[in-house]
């Protein structure tokens, strides 16, 4: 008898077949096994190698994914199961995926290079988003508004929505116009939700309203500005496609200036502050903290991206000259490359000990902040011990009350 019967029999216990390691509910496949449907996006990985996976268009009849010499119908992946296999023109197989927020970004088509998605997570963890869902007892009236300038190729943008994504009401129905697309080498020809009334049947009109009716009582929103029409539009056509259009309705797409955008909202709100987030990737980032500092509210948090960290050194200077209200919580260093989690810098002003000695002072801790730029030096340095990585800078600065004014003499 084996120890599973003798423990059985002690128990008062009949023990047939040998020991049970798992329950049904266990044995259930951990993965959807749902049909891929037409207009779905899915993920291509070579079953035998470990080349970059393959993002599809949206699965039409008639439809190609064209690979190197080689191609698959988009009828050999419509009807088939996730997970199922696929074998293209030349009989090479390939494995039928969902792909997840991070594949799709960090895979899909490109006019820029992305914000990769380990950089995207970080970015966003720094932010400390907790959205409250409409009807809960902790829900406010207040309106979370996150404003992004760079919008680039939208994988932040897309790693953002979904963070505020819990916070706004159930969407009704989407309408088919802000779905539609049409890929061009690339490119996107934006689909305008203002249609032609006579072309629209009465149930097209009601789905609209009811769509614009649930984005004015919106309890978040991601505000993304870029400069570029062609970046924007395919920035948008990015995130529409994943998912359906999942997160899409919580993204206001804009295009122009920042000052173009900031400055009428500030007018329309009574120069009030009514961001609570702002993000900054965009070359010069120290010449807009004036117009971003007015727009966001005390205690908000503000993100510059740059690619150097002498450009964060720049915000820096241009903080304490302007004297704006920010202060530098942490400098990151970011990147795809290597590892996740990003590396902390030591970036801020002091005065050498000699200085300090010579002054009367005890340690840069005690000097206190005055307009006097005499003898500061910036230290920057990556701090000793923590994880690294290569890539970008991302400087997280905390809008603070503003500094009372000074007399001067």
């Amino acid at each position: 008898m084996n120890f599973y019967a003798q423990s059985a029999q002690k128990a008062g216990r009949r023990f047939i077949n040998g020991p049970k390691y798992s329950c049904s509910s266990c044995t259930r496949r951990l993965y959807s096994s749902g049909a891929v449907k037409e207009n779905d996006i899915v993920l291509l990985k070579h079953r035998s190698s470990s080349s970059a996976p393959i993002i599809t268009n949206p699965l039409k009849p008639g439809g190609k994914v064209n690979l190197v010499l080689d191609s698959i119908n988009h009828e050999d992946i419509i009807g088939k199961a996730k997970r199922e296999v696929v074998v293209s023109r030349k009989r090479v197989l390939y494995r039928i995926h969902e792909p997840t927020l991070a594949e799709y970004t960090d895979n899909s088509p490109r006019l820029v290079t992305p914000i990769y998605s380990q950089d995207a997570n970080l970015i966003v963890s720094l932010l400390d988003i907790n959205p409250v869902p409409p009807g809960s007892q902790s829900a406010g009236e207040d309106k979370l508004e996150i404003f992004e300038a760079g919008t680039g190729h939208g994988a932040l943008t897309l790693h953002l929505a979904r963070a505020i994504h819990a916070a706004n009401a159930p969407l009704p129905m989407l309408p088919e116009a802000a779905l539609e697309s049409e890929s061009l080498d690339m490119g996107f020809k934006r689909v305008k939700l203002d249609t032609q009334e006579d072309t629209q049947s009465q149930e097209q009109k009601e789905v609209k309203l009811a769509y614009e009716e649930w984005r004015s009582k919106r309890r978040a929103v991601i505000h993304t500005l870029d400069t570029s029409e062609k970046h924007s539009a395919h920035a948008e056509m990015v995130v529409r496609n994943f998912r359906k259009g999942l997160y899409f309705p919580h993204i206001d797409f804009h295009v122009g200036k920042i000052e173009d955008y900031l400055s009428p909202r500030l007018i329309e709100n009574g120069q009030q502050p009514f961001l609570d987030h702002a993000i900054l990737d965009l070359p010069g980032t120290h010449d807009y903290l004036d117009i971003v500092g007015k727009a966001l509210k005390p205690d908000g948090s503000l993100l510059v991206f740059c690619p150097s960290i002498t450009q964060i050194i720049d915000c820096i200077k241009h903080v304490k000259e302007r004297r704006l209200p920010f202060f530098l919580e942490q400098t990151v260093e970011v990147g795809g490359a290597v590892g996740v989690g990003g590396r902390e810098w030591d970036v801020r002003r002091v005065k050498p000990r000699a200085l300090l000695k010579a002054e009367g002072e005890e340690s840069p801790e005690s000097v206190p902040e005055s307009g006097d730029d005499e003898g500061w030096q910036i230290v920057c340095r990556p701090k000793v011990g923590v994880r690294i990585s290569g890539g970008g800078f991302v400087g997280h600065f905390r809008k603070i009350v503003e500094f009372p004014a000074r007399n001067v003499k």
